[in-house]
């Protein structure tokens, strides 16, 4: 009876311990998964990759009468050498108008300094950034240079990467699907099913759309800059066409070269620039995303901001590129695990049902 005390006391340091020990884990756990948060939004881009070539291919499969393993590969192949010829047939002028790009910007930022310092506000603003001295803004600039160079660097191998990653995926992706319901208890794994499916739904036919939106983007900006007699007109629309994926930033950032090198031309280029990148973004906000985004695949103007801005936070500036369907895959979650299942309320397979070709071109798909 005299040691029942301190077996008490050992018991309750051995239960303090093992507490501790369980926050340590999950803490390491969390660190390790934020750590690696770079590799789960590669394995994102490599899933919406994925979804696309499993798309085309099942369109091209359903054309041709051929099997889903033989269109995938001629996809495949087709994507490569497309890329390959388009860089060949159009590197030479692409590469010209990127010249033309790189001496006519810096021509736009002189003539925008020159026309700044005719203002007392301009020139203060002149003043105040000549103070950093000529050598510690030589030495930023060639730092900015390096940090690009390295930049650009590993975003191709990533991209590399995250080919053949989408490729396995496409190729079989009933198996990583298995691997994923595997993990998750047996009476939670219907709805988890759903959850794929809805997702991967919701995914394919924003990229159809955002293809869509991109391409007429693109083509209405270089058709208005060849008319307005812009320089690189071919090289500025096919920037604006590539950065609209990035919801509202794309936007702003594709009109910033065209701006600066109409600058170099006069200001009532600029203007007319600016005014005919202003019309093209508004139609396609109000013409031409309502016709080929569905309403469940629509993102609102606020939401789309925030959320770009929130994820640039969390994960990096890498991640404004993907911050439009990770907010549909969020919503997604929120609307088979809580919407339904938490309030109850009814489901609407109208958006989210599996397309045929889910259930024709990926039968492996299915548990």
């Amino acid at each position: 009876m005299g040691d029942h005390p301190e077996r008490c006391a050992d018991r309750g340091v051995e239960a303090f311990a093992g507490r501790v020990v369980v926050v340590l884990l999950l803490g390491s756990l969390t660190l390790v998964a934020w750590r690696l948060s770079a590799v789960a939004l590669l394995l994102f881009a490599a899933v919406l990759m994925a979804i696309a070539l499993r798309g085309t291919a099942w369109s091209f499969a359903r054309l041709a009468g051929i099997g889903g393993a033989t269109a995938l590969a001629f996809v495949v192949i087709l994507f490569l050498t497309g890329l390959g010829l388009a860089l060949w047939f159009f590197g030479t002028v692409i590469g010209g108008q990127l010249d033309e790009l790189a001496r006519q910007v810096p021509a736009g930022l002189r003539t925008a300094t020159g026309r700044l310092q005719s203002h007392p506000y301009g020139r203060y603003a002149l003043e105040q950034a000549q103070g950093l001295g000529t050598a510690g803004m030589t030495g930023w600039a060639a730092a900015a240079v390096g940090n690009v160079a390295r930049a650009l660097t590993r975003g191709l191998g990533y991209a590399v990467l995250t080919f053949f990653v989408a490729i396995y995926l496409a190729a079989q992706p009933g198996r990583y699907r298995r691997i994923c319901l595997q993990l998750i208890p047996p009476d939670s794994r219907p709805r988890a099913a759903r959850l794929f499916e809805e997702a991967g739904n919701i995914l394919r036919r924003w990229l159809l759309g955002q293809a869509v939106v991109m391409a007429t983007v693109g083509t209405l900006s270089g058709i208005g800059l060849w008319a307005l007699g812009i320089e690189a007109a071919f090289a500025l629309g096919l920037v604006g066409g590539l950065l609209t994926f990035i919801p509202f930033v794309g936007a702003v950032l594709a009109a910033v070269p065209a701006t600066l090198v109409a600058l170099t031309q006069g200001p009532g280029f600029a203007v007319l620039v600016v005014l005919m990148y202003i019309g093209v973004h508004v139609v396609e906000g109000n013409v031409i995303t309502p016709m080929v985004q569905a309403e469940a695949t629509a993102l609102p103007p606020v939401l789309s901001l925030l959320s770009t801005v929130a994820f640039s936070i969390l994960f990096g500036p890498s991640a404004v590129l993907l911050a439009a369907p990770l907010t549909l895959l969020l919503l997604v979650v929120i609307k088979v695990l809580y919407v339904e299942q938490a309030l109850g309320a009814p489901a609407s397979l109208s958006e989210g049902s599996a397309p045929e070709h889910s259930r024709e071109f990926q039968p492996e798909a299915r548990l």
